[in-house]
């Protein structure tokens, strides 16, 4: 018996393509909690905002650029940009955009980001079916539980094999979403599964520097997804079981755990994982915000100033570690610089987006911080995650040594950011772009988008006029 035989033969997680493609094609938007409704036009608000915000960023134009120059614009809306794109360009360049400026939502057990890759998919097609607001509901939760099963039974193992989550499991989500909308059989599910199965990719290397290309995972894993879906209604068959099968998903993203993987597990034998996902208030990795909070509300309950830390060490678990030696000479790489971050932290008090131009990250002052700081990851610490995300700081000062430790950042389940918060975060995205009054229309329509009998009105006025 060969070594994959033997891998083969340990997979629990027999029937796991037959578990979604039952859960995604069966789900409908009447049996769904009123909870599960609610987080859902939460994580649909939150992502709009952010793809708004995020149009404007460099990589999300860049990208624009690229396809501009090598076919001509389309007639799919892509929220706060003006050129209008084919279908599958919008779900990619929406993609990108929401991933930008990392202020996207994610799913803490499966270290994956979910809004940034399904929602751009299903407005993109929502607009084209003409469908109505219950219905693109009813297709976002679909993608979200898609994509939550399987990052949290790939967990950590996927990221510790150097994979970024987000883009591995993302293109399963944008084509059942993407399924959902388009009305497509079970065998169709099947298919769009098997398809998007060979997409999945996206290396954690951008944590050495380059850290542009972690915007464009997401994007590449929402259109591939789509298309992937647009593949299987033409008949274009996928490998059957994809997901458990020798050689299939599991077995390439988290061989290693392969013998002891957690199930596959979705609604209603799992909780719906949509209302377990956090909202970030803060532009920066999520993994090292925990640290941050702890950082700047112990300096400010101690009274701290900047220029008293002598020595200042973190305690997190392995893979917020792995952000210790991210540098901070580029926009992208300071939202994952460890050093850089609770610098910030520490100096400001906190995280703003505007801590991340030129002149900010170019004082020196950081520099000499980044000497003072030490970021390690203890068993009990690392062994909390992915339950939690702790994180312990130690600051030491000419007047002794204060000690605070965050088990959980601001925007998740367990220290919420409420629905004003929520609004209050929208506004600060989109109110630049557009205007405190239409802001505001669009929070509106957002929050009540379940009795709109089509949401391509509502879409189109997510772009900017062309």
């Amino acid at each position: 018996m060969s070594h994959a035989e033997a891998v083969h033969t340990l997979q629990p997680a027999a029937g796991a393509t037959d578990q979604i493609v039952q859960f995604a094609h069966g789900l409908r938007y009447d049996a769904l909690p009123d909870e599960a409704r609610h987080y859902a036009k939460r994580h649909l608000l939150d992502t709009v905002g952010v793809m708004i915000a995020g149009a404007g960023g460099e990589v999300a134009t860049s990208a624009e650029n690229v396809l501009a120059a090598v076919r001509p614009a389309g007639k799919i809306p892509v929220p706060g940009r003006k050129r209008r794109a084919d279908l599958l360009d919008a779900a990619f360049l929406g993609g990108t955009a929401a991933h930008g400026i990392e202020l996207d939502d994610g799913y803490r057990a499966g270290s994956a980001h979910c809004g940034c890759v399904v929602i751009p998919a299903a407005l993109s097609v929502g607009y084209e079916r003409n469908v109505s607001g219950a219905a693109l509901i009813e297709a976002v939760v679909a993608g979200y539980e898609t994509n939550i099963c399987l990052a949290r039974a790939c967990a950590p193992d996927l990221r510790h094999r150097g994979f970024h989550p987000t883009s591995a499991v993302g293109p399963f989500g944008a084509a059942m979403a993407t399924g959902k909308l388009r009305g497509m059989n079970a065998v169709q599910f099947a298919n769009a599964l098997g398809i998007a199965a060979s997409s999945s990719a996206g290396l954690f290397a951008f944590v050495n520097g380059g850290g542009d290309i972690k915007r464009l995972h997401a994007g590449h894993a929402s259109r591939e997804g789509m298309q992937a879906a647009l593949l299987a209604e033409q008949g274009v068959e996928g490998p059957p079981g994809v997901i458990e099968s020798r050689d299939g998903f599991m077995q390439a993203f988290a061989f290693g755990r392969i013998d002891k993987a957690r199930p596959i597990t979705l609604p209603p034998q799992a909780e719906f994982g949509i209302t377990d996902c956090y909202i970030k208030p803060y532009a920066c990795c999520r993994h090292i915000q925990p640290a941050v909070e702890a950082t700047f509300q112990l300096l400010n309950d101690e009274s701290i100033k900047f220029d008293d830390i002598r020595k200042i060490e973190v305690e997190t678990y392995k893979i917020a570690a792995e952000h210790a030696h991210v540098p901070w000479d580029s926009f992208a790489n300071a939202q994952l610089s460890f050093p850089y971050l609770v610098g910030l932290a520490a100096r400001y008090r906190g995280v703003k987006f505007e801590h991340f131009d030129d002149k900010t990250r170019n004082d020196p002052a950081f520099a000499a911080f980044a000497d003072k700081l030490t970021v390690s990851a203890p068993a009990e610490i690392d062994q909390l995650y992915p339950r939690l995300r702790p994180a312990r700081v130690t600051v030491h000062t000419d007047a002794g040594k204060f000690v605070r430790q965050a088990d959980e950042a601001w925007g998740s389940r367990i220290v919420p950011l409420d629905d004003d918060g929520l609004i209050a975060k929208f506004h600060d995205l989109v109110d630049p772009v557009f205007g405190e009054k239409k802001a505001s229309e669009l929070a509106k329509q957002l929050w009540a988008i379940e009795d709109s009998k089509s949401v391509a009105p509502l879409i189109e006025s997510l772009a900017l006029p062309a």
